[in-house]
């Protein structure tokens, strides 16, 4: 089993719900956390059966409730553990509340996804260099960058993580940027008010990036990672 905290104050609903599906849709198992303030997934998925922990979505498990987050935790620490019965766990948190080191250094990644956004890129630096005065261990953290909702700009990666030269983590390898144009967005507001998933109207760069995020976190080579979208594209027809 393999779990990745994917962090930031950036909405990352839309790339991990898609995420997932392409995980799933190759025989995986996976669970996503909803560690949002305010649930945000439930608003992409549906309310679901509230007294249920988790509601199946599109072929993987969404945590959601009061803090899917939380939720998971106190799953992991009660005599019925189900996170053994996964692949893969995301979890996606916009908030530092109830996190711990211990949480954090035995994920097997954490992602770092946020937009070129100055507000969000603050705020999540501040998570960042508070995280580490509080807890000196965390310092040399090893996090990789994602940019998400990326355009053609005089702002770009390099110069984004410049910005961030102080703080005492690890850049783990190049940075992934997944673009993002008016189309994408599009197909993103009929997901999200259809609460479905659709992926192949999406443009071929973003599927792209998509498909080098599962080649880095997931391990998969080229044509693994392509079959994979193809299966997820082809399950939500």
């Amino acid at each position: 089993m393999k779990r990745w905290m994917f962090v930031g104050k950036s909405d990352k609903r839309d790339l991990l719900l898609y995420f997932s599906s392409v995980l799933a849709a190759s025989g995986s198992k996976v669970l996503l956390t909803d560690g949002t303030e305010n649930s945000k997934y439930r608003y992409s998925i549906g309310d679901g059966d509230s007294y249920l922990p988790l509601t199946e979505f599109c072929g993987f498990d969404v945590a959601t409730g009061t803090s899917g987050f939380m939720s998971a935790v106190s799953m992991e620490l009660s005599n019925e553990d189900p996170s053994t019965d996964y692949d893969y766990i995301l979890e996606d948190i916009d908030t530092p509340n109830g996190l711990t080191p211990e949480r954090l250094m035995s994920a097997d990644e954490i992602v770092w996804v946020t937009t070129f956004d100055r507000y969000e890129v603050e705020v999540s630096a501040g998570w960042f260099r508070s995280m580490c005065q509080h807890w000196p261990e965390l310092r040399g953290l090893v996090v990789r960058p994602v940019f998400i909702r990326t355009v053609d700009s005089g702002v770009n990666s390099r110069y984004i993580l410049g910005l961030l030269e102080d703080l005492p983590l690890e850049w783990h390898s190049e940075a992934i940027c997944i673009p993002w144009d008016e189309s994408n967005w599009a197909v993103h507001l009929e997901n999200e008010h259809l609460q479905q998933l659709r992926l192949r109207s999406f443009s071929r760069s973003y599927k792209r990036a998509v498909r080098q995020l599962l080649r880095e976190l997931a391990g998969w080579d080229y044509s693994i990672a392509k079959r994979a979208v193809r299966q997820a594209e082809r399950r939500q027809a």
